[in-house]
């Protein structure tokens, strides 16, 4: 994947963890997609708490 693809990969997770994803499922997605890629995982935790706050 390039970095373009990366990138709307996190943007369209952030979406859509960002229309009401709670606790507990919401540290269980930041965990899912650290395995995955840590990068990715860190760039979803970081969006999702940046647009949270």
């Amino acid at each position: 994947m390039d970095e373009a693809a990366r990138t709307r990969l996190v943007n369209n997770i952030v979406g859509h963890v960002l229309q009401g994803v709670e606790e507990p499922v919401l540290s269980r997605v930041f965990e899912y997609w650290t395995k995955i890629d840590a990068t990715i995982g860190q760039r979803v935790r970081e969006g999702v708490t940046a647009r949270r706050s």
